[in-house]
């Protein structure tokens, strides 16, 4: 009697598991095919079905950054190191192929995890000689405490995002990814931060000296809510928006929904955006600096991932002026190079590929084509990174190009030739992320940020 009970109990454990295995299985497949349905009971299903890769991460690193990559067979013979050099802090940084036949009175500005101390660094590097002149001291932990800010955020896995310097030599940046804004002084000290929204990807200053960031609303605004409540009740949203932002003080100036803009000019949402939680993911915001044949002073670009597309928009007017949708795919990074002209990084992620490379397309508005540059090159060099990236281009014709998914940094001349490349390796000869670094050209702030390093008296 007892076996035929227990038997039974056995089978209906195991029927039990079948059941509850079919109905995780479901649910993770609802989530990642469909969008989210059940949100609470969602979240459970991914955090346990990530246990696996966490744990292995923590075996591996603890709670510091992972590396990328290994080192490339190319990069690890000793002919192809043409520079390797200490920094200011007797850290060794490498750069390869370095063919500089011109003086640059040019800054690079690098965050990059630094893999001898597990924390995250920005240093501005003159590209005269290719030595760092500064290296911020920040005690990010904190710049963030007392805010609720996400796991990750911690001094051992922080990333500072597209870092802004100003003339004095202050720095605004923050994490990554959807992180509260700081401002800090040359020396590291704390100014102001801003927790009002969760601001991610660029930062660029506009023509007021104001800030336009990347965030993402704490409360969906009320027009998407409408919009999306019969369709999407109880889903969540990712509700971008775009933030304008006082460099003095941190307070936010303006604010708009991304969502918004397209609905308010008549542009609908594509058919995912009622299954998908993150429908738009701005990654870019681009303000215009002066009036032109084809924009005005004020203006914004916008890069939209999600649905491959560049926004002309004037805040002034709630006016979108153009919807550039083209040869691209999944793009990054929008900048203003002429009078006629924009250039786009694009990704060019295919999962059907791969084999593509990441392209810089440049649009002309008169002639309303693409074309793309420096191909070849990129090609030859295995350019490829299938998220994230940028290119800074100089009014000489240079350029730069961050691949930062494999933490690399190639420079090219007015002629298209490779002038140097940087990888950020690790003492442990792996390579580890560079998280959006910047170029600075004007005259004026380089010669303000360098006089500001040189006058700086820090106590830390």
């Amino acid at each position: 009697m007892y076996k035929e009970i227990s038997i039974w109990i056995l089978v209906l454990v195991l029927i039990l598991i079948f059941i509850s295995t079919v109905l995780f299985g479901t649910l993770l497949v609802h989530y990642y095919e469909y969008g989210v349905r059940y949100p609470k009971t969602q979240k459970i299903a991914i955090s346990i079905s990530s246990i696996p890769i966490n744990f292995e991460k923590i075996l591996r690193y603890g709670n510091t950054l992972e590396p990328l990559k290994q080192v490339p067979k190319v990069y690890q013979e000793k002919n192809s190191i043409i520079e390797k050099k200490k920094d200011i802090n007797g850290n060794y940084i490498k750069f390869y192929n370095k063919n500089l036949d011109e003086k640059r009175n040019q800054l690079l500005i690098l965050p990059r995890y630094e893999s001898k101390n597990k924390l995250s660094i920005v240093e501005i590097i003159d590209l005269n000689n290719l030595k760092v002149i500064h290296r911020y001291n920040h005690d990010i932990d904190k710049t963030y405490k007392n805010l609720k800010v996400g796991k990750d955020n911690t001094r051992k896995r922080f990333q500072y995002g597209h870092p802004l310097i100003l003339d004095d030599g202050s720095l605004i940046s923050k994490n990554v990814m959807f992180s509260p804004l700081f401002k800090i002084d040359i020396c590291g000290n704390d100014i102001w931060r801003n927790n009002d929204l969760r601001f991610h990807h660029s930062i660029e200053r506009d023509h007021e000296n104001n800030i336009w960031v990347g965030s993402t609303l704490k409360k969906v605004s009320q027009d998407v809510t409408n919009e999306l409540s019969l369709i999407r009740k109880g889903m969540n949203f990712a509700d971008d928006s775009i933030s304008k932002i006082n460099h003095i003080n941190g307070e936010v100036i303006y604010k708009k929904s991304i969502a918004s803009i397209l609905l308010e000019n008549k542009i609908f949402f594509d058919s995912d955006v009622y299954t998908s939680t993150d429908p738009i993911h701005l990654n870019d915001i681009q303000p215009v600096l002066s009036d032109g044949p084809n924009w005005k002073k004020g203006d914004i670009f916008l890069s939209l991932l999600r649905n491959s597309s560049i926004i002309h928009y004037r805040p002034k007017t709630n006016e979108l002026v153009n919807y550039i949708r083209g040869p691209f795919f999944e793009q990054h990074d929008v900048d203003i190079i002429s009078d006629y002209e924009i250039s786009i990084f694009n990704n060019n992620n295919s999962s059907a590929k791969d084999n593509v490379f990441s392209e810089i397309l440049i649009y002309n508005f008169k002639s309303k084509k693409f074309k793309k540059i420096l191909t070849n090159q990129l090609e030859t060099k295995n350019f490829k990174t299938p998220t994230e990236g940028l290119a800074d281009f100089m009014i000489d014709g240079s350029s730069m190009l961050e691949e930062t998914n494999s933490g690399r940094i190639l420079f090219f001349n007015s002629k298209g030739e490779l002038e140097w490349e940087f990888l950020n390796i690790g003492e442990d000869g792996k390579i580890y992320p560079i998280s959006w670094s910047r170029l600075i050209s004007d005259v004026d702030l380089v010669k303000n940020i360098k006089e500001s390093i040189s006058n700086k008296k820090c106590t830390n």
